[in-house]
């Protein structure tokens, strides 16, 4: 494809003003505004039956409840109920995609997107008009957009030059005046005030036999929804999440496309290569490795580092510059992100540590005490998210991870990513993420995770013929060193852990898929 169709490739802005540079795109009116929207992203809008209110969506919806229901159907049935946001919020609980919704009536116009914002909203003010975008850069198009100090000191950071995928949290940008719009919450254009709709109940704990059975059965649903709109790719690993993807895919495997990127260190020896090859050769299924080691060209660089502050060229851009030819364009790749907020990442043993501070919160990522905005913003993050986690019985770590880590790191990678493929991620589902934390946490973590054991056996207990991340001796010297190395505060790991406690557990460098 020519370079020119990446530049924001699947990315969109809505302005008071038009844009000329965007001219070429797909346009529609939303209120006052006019939407933009790349050529390769849909572009779905309908009115209600009295024609005052316009229903938008940019991106793709899936009601597994309905998977025969396309984008149109979808903003339909929202469309008969836009006079309550409160049936909006329940109804949004119950989908899953990759999308931002607009709804617009002749006095508001709100913004939703998906459950964990994969689809990412940025919004500004400018000499009194409001833009909204995929990403900052994007506002350049419309309006000058100045460096700052945020952004100088963050790229000067010595935590952006020793963390591979560096990140900030959800919120906020890199620019003073931009931000950006938090999972779980939507923006009220009037007032620009981002308003939490989830969680607002209190999460009842269920049988697992009941959870095993309805997750398993969800799960299940949303694969062949997404396969009634699309062709699938599935990048295997040798990790949970894929492997419980693959599992509800069993109905449809044979129309897919597996793969599995060899990047970083990895080796057709690596675990994530060649259990997953072993694995579909005994299903009767084809496996294609994506080499990342080739260098990306400095047109390349260039255009990927024009489409979003920041990049992570060296790394993720490695990998997206190898799918650009070897990666199927014409299919949705199926990504196994968002389920880790079940399987209790931030305490891999299922014992949550009492949180009484922000500055627990903001030792998980090594690095960042040092850079004053964010630090601010994860206070004004826990005050609010302190209360609303105690209220629903929800693990703050865990939302913690929802909110932040998936709104914003996974956010930053499929934003990246978009100039080679569209993603789907299945447990990007308030509904099935609702079912798994209902379990106690002992059957979410490690080191044998019984509910990801349950549910495979119930899907496609075939799937199980090759090991779940065995542990290499890598890891097992990386568990001993750990181990002798932890803090001790209190009475055991349930206590209180200092910085480097809490550092040291997210040390390592996830996966661009998933996270083991």
């Amino acid at each position: 494809m020519p370079d020119s169709n990446l530049v924001f490739r699947r990315q969109f802005l809505m302005t008071p003003d038009t844009c000329a540079s965007l001219g070429h795109w797909q346009q529609t009116h939303v209120g006052h505004y006019h939407l933009y929207a790349h050529p390769d992203i849909q572009l779905s809008s309908v009115r209600s039956a009295d024609a005052n209110v316009t229903v938008t969506l940019v991106g793709y919806i899936i009601d597994p409840n309905c998977p025969e229901k396309s984008n149109t159907g979808v903003l339909n049935t929202i469309a008969d109920f836009t006079d309550s946001v409160e049936w909006i919020s329940h109804y949004l609980c119950s989908v899953s995609g990759r999308f931002v919704l607009v709804i617009s009536t002749p006095n508001e116009t709100l913004l939703f997107h998906d459950p964990c914002g994969f689809r990412t909203v940025y919004y500004t003010k400018y000499q009194g008009k409001i833009f909204i975008g995929s990403q900052p850069l994007i506002f350049k198009q419309v309006l000058p957009l100045e460096d700052g100090e945020r952004l100088s000191s963050y790229i000067g950071s010595s935590y952006v030059k020793t963390q591979i995928e560096h990140w900030i949290p959800s919120g906020c940008s890199l620019f003073e005046e931009v931000y950006h719009l938090v999972p779980n919450h939507y923006l009220r254009l009037s007032t620009l005030e981002q308003i939490r709709y989830w969680p607002r109940w209190v999460f009842p704990q269920k049988p697992v036999s009941e959870v095993v059975a309805e997750a398993s059965d969800l799960l299940r649903r949303l694969m062949l929804a997404a396969n009634n709109r699309f062709k699938l790719a599935l990048p295997l690993t040798a990790g949970w999440d894929s492997r419980t993807i693959l599992s509800a895919s069993k109905s449809i495997a044979n129309e897919m496309y597996f793969f599995t990127l060899q990047y970083r260190d990895l080796h057709p020896q690596s675990n994530d290569i060649k259990i997953s090859a072993k694995l579909l050769h005994s299903l009767g299924l084809g496996h294609n490795v994506i080499d990342c080691g080739k260098a990306a060209p400095e047109a390349f660089r260039e255009m990927y580092q024009r489409n979003a502050m920041p990049t992570h060229m060296d790394d993720w851009g490695q990998m997206a510059y190898a799918m650009v030819d070897a990666y199927p364009q014409d299919r949705v790749c199926v990504k196994g992100n968002c389920s880790e907020i079940a399987r209790c990442f931030y305490y891999k043993d299922g014992t949550h540590p009492p949180i009484t501070s922000p500055d627990q919160i903001i030792a998980l990522v090594n690095g960042w005490h040092t850079i004053p905005f964010i630090r601010e913003q994860i206070s004004t993050w826990y005050d609010q998210a302190s209360e609303v986690a105690a209220e629903a019985n929800m693990d703050i770590l865990d939302l913690f991870y929802w909110e932040h880590r998936m709104g914003s790191w996974q956010a930053q990678g499929q934003l990246e990513w978009d100039i080679v493929q569209e993603a789907f991620t299945p447990f990007n589902h308030r509904g099935l993420l609702e079912l798994m934390l209902s379990t106690p946490a002992k059957l979410r973590s490690a080191p044998d995770y019984p509910l990801y054991q349950m549910m495979l056996k119930v899907l496609w207990p075939e799937v199980l013929r090759q090991p779940v991340n065995p542990m290499t001796a890598k890891k097992r010297l990386t568990k001993l060193l750990r181990d002798i190395t932890a803090p001790v505060s209190g009475s055991g790991r349930g206590a209180i852990l200092g910085r480097r406690g809490f550092s040291r557990v997210v040390a390592r460098q996830g996966n661009p898929f998933e996270e083991s």
